[in-house]
């Protein structure tokens, strides 16, 4: 070999394009440049030396250049190849056009959808309410009285736009569901993807969204209805992706806004995104076996917490809502069965079983779901046998980009499996009411089927170009038409009779624009009939009258006002019945049967009396968090 060339087995350490194209920008504007990989074999040149010159276009060309040029005289530096900023920023806005197309094209498929697996009712008409009080001039919804979930940063935030901009009518109750189903499926794709490129980055992202917005009858029943939670994962999500780095810069601060943005309206934000950002920093100190490796994730999930309560702190100095204790802890005996209900219920929301709900989808077109199941189970546990194996092995010492970027690739590989414990801890601890408690679960799949993606995508990388890739390709797509086979029959169906919709319009017609109900009864009806009936919640209280539904509901839907009757449901609920209203106003003089209610009306109008403080009631079961 000649004495001034370049040893042909020199080992540089190109990690990735991004690490060649980062280090070749050092030599812009006359900077001096460094080598890359092996400082001892790259010399250090002014941009104008008589110099070889290598563009970054990849490292198969930086190493093929550093074997075969001579250097003699001459320097070898690397020139930062122009076309490699202009993909990043293809990549970027072809990203952000993916994005909207795929909010333009298949929101308004979920939102017909939702149209038949979910009806409405009064837990998403009262956030409904809420956008509406905060459009007209009240954020801080000031004389309501809320649960811990209020949704107030959440759910009741985007309906306050939409209110404002369209006003109450029954659509919203399924466009909201619609719109944050498709930004989990844009962003679980996004956070499938990253760390990966090309094949294995698209493999990822696909598989993230055939298996979020073709999911089973079951999951889609909860998916597009609620409030179930959606909307705080699809926040969690986006503090993971900022956090990724682990570094203090603007995603630091960013993850911490969205963290304590989603707790000031959902406290399920801590199991959902707080603490697993918390455990995946603890998690990454384990795994590098050094400190400085997980502080950026403990101090967010620390500062996000802190923030919530200062911002807290002050809406309630201001008059903001007050809140009370909505949530229904399970018993021991009933966490025991959650226990057990883990497995069954679950099995039902992926796939493993239709009996669940398989509501009018055919058996034919559930059955295939095992495939999307078996790989959510077989992804999960993947990934929770990585956290396992890299917290015992640890990678002291370990540096360099190469490394940098694996962390981020292992970081949210982590936090989404923390995420899905953290979701079951919730089903066990708070679901009271057997299948409909299941939503608790709905946040579980949901980080499950993201980290589904991204082991997909990091198993591509083992694949070869060839018969086996194509055939994978293919039974795929097959699986993935199958998948939306079943939605597109629950498409082709009528669209259900919303029950309240008729009680609206029977109101209406019989002039009956102002009265009282049971919870059930009383927000959807208000919803379905645009604003124009209105029917405030009541129930009894222990001796049997009825008064202010002391929960989900504002003093001035009561302050004042003149109600000419009330409307109730059977069976009974909440002692909200002809007993209680005749005990509390007198006896009816006319009673009406629309359907499932139970219409009565006064001939003089009366008022709601002011009700106990609500610690000395016995909190009942409806709302947002305790349905």
């Amino acid at each position: 070999m000649p004495s001034g060339s370049l040893q042909s087995d020199i080992d540089l350490e190109l990690v990735s394009e991004e690490m060649a194209s980062a280090e070749a920008d050092q030599l812009i504007d006359g900077r001096p440049a460094t080598g890359i990989g092996d400082d001892s074999c790259w010399q250090r040149a002014a941009m104008r030396q008589d110099v070889d010159e290598v563009a970054t276009e990849s490292p198969s060309v930086l190493r093929r250049s550093v074997r075969d040029r001579p250097t003699n005289s001459h320097r070898l530096i690397v020139l930062p190849a122009r076309s490699d900023a202009r993909r990043a920023t293809a990549r970027r806005v072809g990203t952000v056009v993916g994005a909207l197309f795929a909010l333009g094209g298949l929101a308004p498929i979920l939102y017909t959808i939702s149209t038949h697996v979910y009806l409405g009712g009064s837990d998403r008409a009262t956030a409904i309410l809420e956008g509406q009080a905060m459009g007209s001039g009240n954020p801080l919804l000031h004389g309501w009285i809320l649960t811990h979930d209020s949704f107030w940063t959440i759910d009741a935030f985007f309906y306050a736009l939409a209110v404002r901009i369209g006003g109450i009518w029954p659509g919203l109750l399924n466009l909201e569901p619609a719109l944050a189903v498709t930004i989990a499926v844009v962003v679980g794709a996004l956070v499938a993807s990253r760390g990966h490129k090309k094949g294995a980055a698209v493999a990822g992202a696909v598989t993230a969204v055939v298996l979020l917005a073709f999911p089973t009858n079951a999951m889609a029943s909860f998916l597009l209805g609620g409030p179930d939670h959606v909307s705080t994962a699809v926040l969690a999500l986006l503090a993971f992706i900022c956090l990724r780095r682990g570094g203090f810069d603007w995603r630091w601060a960013a993850a911490v806004a969205v963290l304590a943005f989603g707790m000031l309206g959902d406290l399920l934000m801590v199991a959902y995104g707080i603490a697993p950002v918390l455990g995946a920093g603890v998690v990454a100190m384990l795994r590098r076996r050094e400190w400085r490796a997980g502080v950026a994730a403990v101090t967010a999930s620390a500062a996000a917490i802190i923030a919530s309560e200062i911002v807290s702190w002050l809406a309630r100095a201001m008059g903001a809502f007050k809140s009370v204790d909505g949530v229904s802890v399970a018993t021991s005996a009933q966490i025991l069965m959650n226990l057990r209900h883990v497995l069954s219920y679950g099995a039902g929301l992926v796939g493993f079983t239709y009996d669940f709900d398989a509501g009018r989808v055919p058996i034919v077109l559930q059955d295939v779901h095992v495939v999307g199941a078996l790989l959510i189970v077989a992804c999960s546990l993947v990934a929770t046998a990585n956290l396992a194996r890299g917290v015992i092995r640890g990678h002291r010492g370990a540096t360099g980009s190469g490394t940098e970027m694996e962390a981020e690739r292992w970081w949210l590989d982590d936090v989404l499996v923390i995420a899905i414990f953290g979701s079951v801890l919730t089903f066990v601890v708070l679901a009271v009411n057997g299948v409909p408690g299941a939503r608790y679960l709905v946040a579980a799949v949901v980080f499950a089927s993201v980290l589904a993606g991204r082991i997909v995508a990091q198993a591509w990388h083992q694949l070869r170009p060839g018969r086996t890739t194509r055939t994978i390709c293919v039974l795929g797509a097959a699986v993935s038409l199958w998948f939306a086979a079943g939605l597109g029959y629950t498409f082709a169906q009528p669209v259900p009779v919303q029950s309240a919709s008729v009680l609206a319009s029977f109101l209406e017609a019989h002039h009956l624009r102002n009265g009282v109900g049971g919870y059930w009864a009383a927000s959807i009806t208000t919803v379905e009939s645009r604003g124009v009936v209105t029917v405030r919640p009541v129930l009894a209280d222990p001796d049997g009258k009825l008064g202010r539904y002391m929960k989900l509901s504002s003093a001035d839907w009561y302050a004042g006002q003149h109600f000419q009757f009330l409307v109730y449901e059977t069976p009974v609920y909440q002692g909200v019945d002809s007993a209680s209203a005749t005990k509390t106003w007198g006896p009816p003089a006319h009673t009406y049967v629309v359907g499932g209610y139970h219409v009565l009306v006064w001939s003089n109008t009366f008022r709601v009396a002011p009700f106990p403080p609500p610690q000395d009631q016995a909190q009942p079961a409806g709302g947002p968090s305790g349905t």
